[in-house]
């Protein structure tokens, strides 16, 4: 009996002394082979690594006038392996940011990309918000808070279809910019200058390491890690002007419509107007979905860009185009007249001329000042739809601009083709011809193609492509890149026929009678045309291209305004007031009559 009590006695001694050699062999691996490995893990319990956002680029205006800035905000972030084993803290928090424990759990759970990575959950957190979670954050481990950057636009214009806005980065974004540039939660620039130029004005995050205790609850700065200071975004100059901005917005106030205003020596951009439109800090704070959705309803449209986007029949100005093509192929020359009784018969259909009792006769010269129709219908027909959508062609309708500003529209120059496929090949006649001649029908341009054109006939054939962007400054550095636009010569249209549409354009302004007086300056030659494009559906569109001065143009543009009534009365006016604010000075002031 002793034998048998001693043999069970050994066995278990031996399974004990297997047991302990296992655990020692298992304690040695474990201590000498994955030593850095667990090393590691203990720290990153141990260690945390907060992000610091680096500070977005500054946007400023031609002469150094800061338009878009950053203001500091509070933002919160948390880190689920520390937060989300507490359900305490699940609840506190949410109750804090009034937001739904469950909504807040499966944001945190959608958007982590590891246990120990911090997960935005809350930015631009009110200050109240802020203290109520500072003096409960022994009840919330693994939530901190950090200071980032909202934009400010501190240059007095709202601009907000140049400026574009930000907004967090979507899943589809993500996945094509790469985790290595951006986060979940992150902001991007999604439209205008803010998503155009969003390489040069991100800069680059930080890192910085803060100890941790066991609740996660931050205890001191590791300065002597490697902590990564970020690197600021790029500053943008625009080629804006902000007193020309200025002046245009006012003047626009309450109006529907857009202008753009351009340098012709260069294609730079010195005004470009949409409105309505919204004010950009709009987006600085976080868009909930009553405030999207106002704006996307909205019978006003105010996201949309009426400047590059939307399409008008031009109306009077197109009789510019016409006036150069017949010149070129002989269908206007200048001696020949034209009777107009204030209509014109096509068969026994009258078309008429906006001025009742009709403007006697006229010649080439006379019809631009006085901008009869009844001329124009005669030369429309003289000339022919294939000259008249050639030379359309020639001088850029029908095509973009190529300005850096995204979703630009082409517009419509009807051809024989055009109306053969959309009439039928004996569905039209030639009374869509004589509604072409001045601007309406079936031609649809966008006041920045008008822009371009008043741009060309200023240099005599010569345009830039129109541009945005001047320079981007390195702010660190202070190393600046300049950027120029891309020269377009116009050929077929000779130097004596621009001078002619020129002195037209002259007398449309400066001499009795001419349809657009309200944008004469003193001191100046100030050339252009106006329009009064008829719209169906309301109040005609008034619409201004010109340049001034009349040799040497520093400046072109175009003015329209949408249901505005007369061109000469509404648009003109605008127009010398651009003009004004531009050569700004005392003795060059608007003239009205």
């Amino acid at each position: 009996m002793k034998g048998q009590f001693d043999s069970t006695k050994r066995i278990y001694y031996v399974l004990t002394c297997i047991l302990f050699l296992i655990l020692g062999a298992r304690l040695a691996y474990l201590q000498l082979y994955h030593q850095d490995r667990y090393i590691r893990e203990s720290e990153r319990n141990r260690v945390r690594s907060v992000i610091v956002d680096a500070p977005r680029g500054q946007i400023l205006d031609r002469n150094g006038r800061i338009l878009v800035d950053n203001s500091p905000s509070y933002s919160i972030s948390v880190v689920p392996y520390e937060f989300l084993k507490s359900e305490g803290a699940v609840a506190l928090l949410s109750t804090l940011v009034r937001e739904k424990a469950t909504d807040l759990v499966s944001r945190i759970r959608k958007e982590r990309i590891g246990n120990f990575s911090p997960v935005r959950i809350k930015r631009q957190v009110d200050f109240r918000t802020l203290s109520a979670i500072e003096e409960h954050i022994l009840d919330l481990p693994g939530v901190f808070h950090n200071v980032e950057s909202k934009r400010t636009y501190p240059g007095g214009v709202n601009a907000s279809h140049i400026f574009g806005y930000l907004g967090e980065i979507a899943s589809r974004e993500l996945k094509s910019t790469g985790r290595d540039k951006y986060r979940p939660g992150d902001n991007i620039g999604k439209s205008g200058v803010e998503l155009l130029y969003e390489d040069y004005l991100r800069g680059a995050a930080g890192v910085k390491y803060v100890e941790v205790d066991v609740l996660g609850r931050e205890v001191r700065d590791l300065t002597e890690l490697n902590n990564q200071p970020p690197a600021p975004g790029n500053d943008v100059s625009l080629t804006i002007d902000a007193r020309v901005q200025a002046y245009l917005e006012n003047s626009m106030d309450g109006k529907r419509g857009a202008v753009v205003v351009l340098d012709p020596r260069s294609g730079d951009i010195l005004a470009f107007l949409s409105k309505p439109d919204y004010p950009p800090d709009l987006f600085s704070s976080p868009l909930t979905p009553k405030i999207w959705n106002d704006l996307v309803n909205s019978s006003e449209h105010p996201l949309y860009n009426r400047a590059s986007q939307s399409l008008f029949p031009p109306g009077s100005t197109y009789k510019l185009v016409l006036a150069a093509a017949g010149l070129e192929t002989g269908g206007i020359n200048l001696d020949e007249t034209v009777f107009c009784p204030g209509y014109y018969k096509l068969g026994r259909r009258p078309f008429k001329c906006w001025k009742k009792e009709g403007h006697g006769t006229v010649n080439l010269l006379a019809a631009l000042k006085g901008s009869c129709n009844v001329f124009f219908y005669k030369k429309g027909l003289d000339v022919g739809l294939d000259n008249w959508a050639k030379f359309s062609r020639l001088f850029h309708f029908g095509q973009k601009t190529g300005i850096d500003l995204s979703n630009e529209s082409v517009g419509v120059v009807p051809d024989r083709t055009y109306f053969d496929r959309t009439y039928g090949e004996r569905g039209w006649t030639k009374g869509l011809l004589l509604n072409l001649s001045v601007g309406q029908g079936d031609l649809l341009t966008t006041p920045l193609q008008m822009a371009y054109f008043a741009m060309i006939l200023a240099n005599e054939g010569v345009a830039h492509k129109p541009r945005l962007l001047k320079s981007v400054t390195d702010p660190e550095t202070g190393a600046v890149q300049e950027f120029s636009s891309e020269k377009v010569v116009i050929e077929g249209v000779s130097a004596e026929t621009y001078q002619t549409i020129k002195e037209g354009m002259f007398s449309v302004v400066n001499e009795p009678g001419g349809t657009g007086r309200g944008a004469r300056l003193q001191g100046r030659d100030a050339c252009g045309k106006t329009g009064t494009a008829q719209n169906p559906h309301g109040e005609s569109h008034a619409w201004f291209i010109g340049f001034a001065p009349r040799n040497k143009p520093e400046i072109a543009l175009c003015v329209m305004v949408e249901n505005g009534g007369g061109g000469g009365a509404v648009a003109a006016p605008i127009a010398g007031g651009v003009f004004s604010t531009y050569f700004e000075n005392g003795d060059l002031m608007a003239v009205t009559d």
